[in-house]
């Protein structure tokens, strides 16, 4: 992989991986149907201070490229196509500012303004290089582009940039950085996926416990009625994604001995399934790509697990040791086709491993203490620095996947994306901390500004929210699964958190409310909070309108929320540490399950009833772990479709047992 810490010449930061451009051939088509020839792009170079420009257009003029992908297994190069020239027509110097200046409102400011605060505070991530520029290229050839749509059947066709760095024997690749389409994007489907937690380990995890029972089996062989005994299950378990939950094999899911990078495998398998039929466009990904960044086992190939999940991606296998053998589980057989847009959670802050046998860690792998008996890390396991967060850990996140923690995505001319990062974890919470349902930081003050500037920008259009950390969480203590089990005639283990929703409440409490009763402040954001919640519910000083949907992850749990302005906020206990903290509740909270509402209308009546009680906040499982705390559900994510510009499903589909 090119070092990038070295070397002067400038360096392509935006569009990449995990923030590509997209780029639709019908607008750029005249009265007749027919493409026009000057299809342009914007992208944010990164060069020494002080770098002429001429030397930087020099630097691209001729070498730089878009390379389609046309297939998704296969040798790596020749699932590409032939490269198709790009040519620079104009470069601008990009400055820091102050983006309280209304004057400023732009997206490419925002951006910029997101680059400053994070990227450009962690030193040498891409050596002495500080100065950013924008470069607009032109493509050259997009009558190739479109024929080859053609013959492929596809609605888009994904492009790596390639930069053929003049006077080195070496390429800057941007992977997956450009995407191109034909379609009306009145309708579209997308996969939100969250909580991957991607390791080097995870496979070796699963070898261990694989090469255990293969040697139980060999002992064993010569006494059949022995042999049978033998619990063989992770040898010929294998997991597929379908829609809804495979409930008589919950149990065995349960303890499925997951391997999270097995996970998100077949997550690629799944979504380029869906890109053949034309039935999906893109996929986010909201958080905790990696479950920590530094390898803890089997470190021959790989300096951290930013470059673990990258390879799974892209469908590329370094040499894998003897002892994994062929096992189609540790290979990374397919390429992902489909955009993805991506964010941090609190995990890509994290510095080093986790204890797999510490307390109840090895639950949430789906596993017993009996299958990982006998494992250890190479490394020594130390909760300190398990726990250890730092921006800087996020260097090859800024590289190689995406150069924003926040930005905004326009998605055809109806709806606005706007991702925000939530942070790493908060030492504040220590308590929720060391019991494993850490609250995170949340979002800075520059970041506030920002979400209300992306609002403004977004003008009519629908504006959803992407976050790892849900804006609100409830906290089901043990005292209050009793007290309310009670109240509502059912044993506590029957308690289900269905007993919760709005409809059912009121049953107890008038209002339906939910914030009345639990604590919803609990594995959330500590910063802003009453901020954000306002913004989301139009009842901001700055902003005056409602956005319409929330997705996130972090907790690993299926939640579905809608909130509602208050016009009286609630005061609550907190009850935070030994003291008493009593906090105003800046909105009503409801839950239920209204994903599965949405069919209960009429087209235009469902349009109404969404508006109304919009916004809705959809927590979605984890693609890795599973939550050990609640009811069980199968690791998955959500297939969100929508239709003449309106959300019209948001179904989950999880791993089934293959038959």
């Amino acid at each position: 992989m090119l070092n990038l810490e070295k070397g002067k010449f400038p360096i392509i930061i935006k569009p990449n991986l995990g923030q590509p451009t997209l780029i639709n051939l019908r607008d750029h088509k005249d009265m007749n149907g027919l493409l026009m020839e000057n299809i342009t792009f914007d992208a944010i170079i990164i060069t020494i201070p002080g770098y002429p420009t001429t030397k930087i257009l020099q630097s691209f003029y001729s070498n730089l490229f878009i390379q389609p992908i046309l297939k998704d297994e296969g040798e790596f190069s020749q699932r590409r196509g032939k490269n198709i020239d790009l040519q620079p027509i104009e470069i601008k110097k990009l400055e820091d500012f102050n983006f309280n200046d209304v004057k400023l409102l732009e997206e490419e400011n925002g951006i910029i303004w997101d680059i400053y605060n994070s990227l450009l505070e962690v030193d040498n991530i891409f050596g002495k290089r500080k100065e950013l520029h924008k470069i607009t290229f032109k493509i050259q050839n997009i009558h190739q582009i479109e024929e080859l749509m053609r013959s492929l059947d596809r609605d888009f066709i994904l492009f790596d940039i390639v930069h053929d760095i003049p006077n080195m024997m070496e390429f800057k690749i941007n992977y997956h950085s450009i995407a191109i389409y034909d379609k009306d994007w009145a309708t579209f489907n997308f996969i939100h996926s969250t909580d991957f937690h991607i390791a080097r380990r995870n496979d070796f995890i699963i070898n261990f416990i694989k090469k255990k029972v293969k040697i139980k089996i060999k002992n064993r062989a010569k006494n059949p009625k022995r042999s049978q005994k033998v619990d063989d299950f992770i040898l010929h378990r294998d997991f597929e994604y379908k829609k809804g939950f495979q409930d008589e094999k919950l149990d065995k899911i349960q303890k499925g001995k997951l391997n999270f990078n097995y996970s998100l495998r077949k997550l690629i398998e799944f979504a380029n399934k869906k890109v053949f039929e034309n039935k999906l466009d893109f996929v986010l990904m909201t958080g905790d790509l990696i479950d920590y960044l530094n390898i803890a086992r089997g470190n021959y190939q790989y300096e951290n697990n930013f470059h673990v999940f990258l390879d799974i991606l892209l469908g590329k296998n370094k040499n894998l040791p003897p002892y994994l053998g062929e096992d189609e589980e540790f290979i990374n057989r397919k390429e992902i086709l489909t955009p993805i847009f991506t964010i941090t959670g609190n995990h890509d802050y994290r510095s080093d491993h986790y204890g797999i046998r510490f307390g109840q860690i090895h639950k949430i792998f789906g596993m017993t203490r009996s299958d990982i008996k006998g494992y250890y890390d190479i490394k020594i396991f130390n909760y300190i620095t398990a726990l250890r967060s730092r921006l800087k850990y996020l260097k090859d996140y800024f590289r190689f996947i995406n150069p924003n923690l926040n930005y905004q995505v326009n998605i055809g001319k109806s709806y606005n994306f706007i991702f925000l990062d939530t942070g790493e974890d908060s030492i504040a919470d220590l308590h929720d901390l060391l019991k494993g349902g850490p609250s995170t930081k949340g979002i800075k003050d520059y970041q506030i500004d920002l979400l209300r500037a992306y609002i403004k920008l977004s003008y009519d259009k629908k504006v959803v929210i992407v976050m790892h950390t849900p804006p609100i969480a409830p906290n089901l203590t043990f005292m209050k699964r009793r007290k309310f089990a009670k109240r509502f005639g059912v044993k506590k283990k029957n308690l289900k958190w269905s007993h919760f929703y709005e409809e059912n409440l009121r049953k107890y409490n008038e209002t339906g409310r939910l914030d009345q009763i639990l604590n919803m402040k609990y594995q959330t954001i500590m910063y802003n909070w009453s901020t954000l919640l306002k913004i989301f519910t139009g009842s901001d000083k700055v902003i005056r309108r409602k956005v319409d949907f929330v997705v996130c992850g972090h907790t690993h749990t299926l939640r579905e929320y809608r909130l509602k302005e208050a016009k009286e906020p609630e005061i609550i206990n907190f009850g935070f540490w030994l003291f008493p903290v009593y906090i105003k509740i800046p909105c009503e909270m409801y839950t239920s399950n209204y994903s599965e509402q949405f069919n209960d209308f009429t087209e235009d009546e469902f349009k109404i009833w969404f508006d109304v009680y919009k916004p809705f906040i959809f927590q979605t499982q984890a693609i890795g772990p599973i939550s050990a705390k609640s009811k069980f559900k199968p690791p998955g994510f959500r297939f969100i479709e929508v239709k003449s510009n309106q959300i019209i499903g948001a179904d989950i589909y999880s791993i089934h047992l293959k038959e």
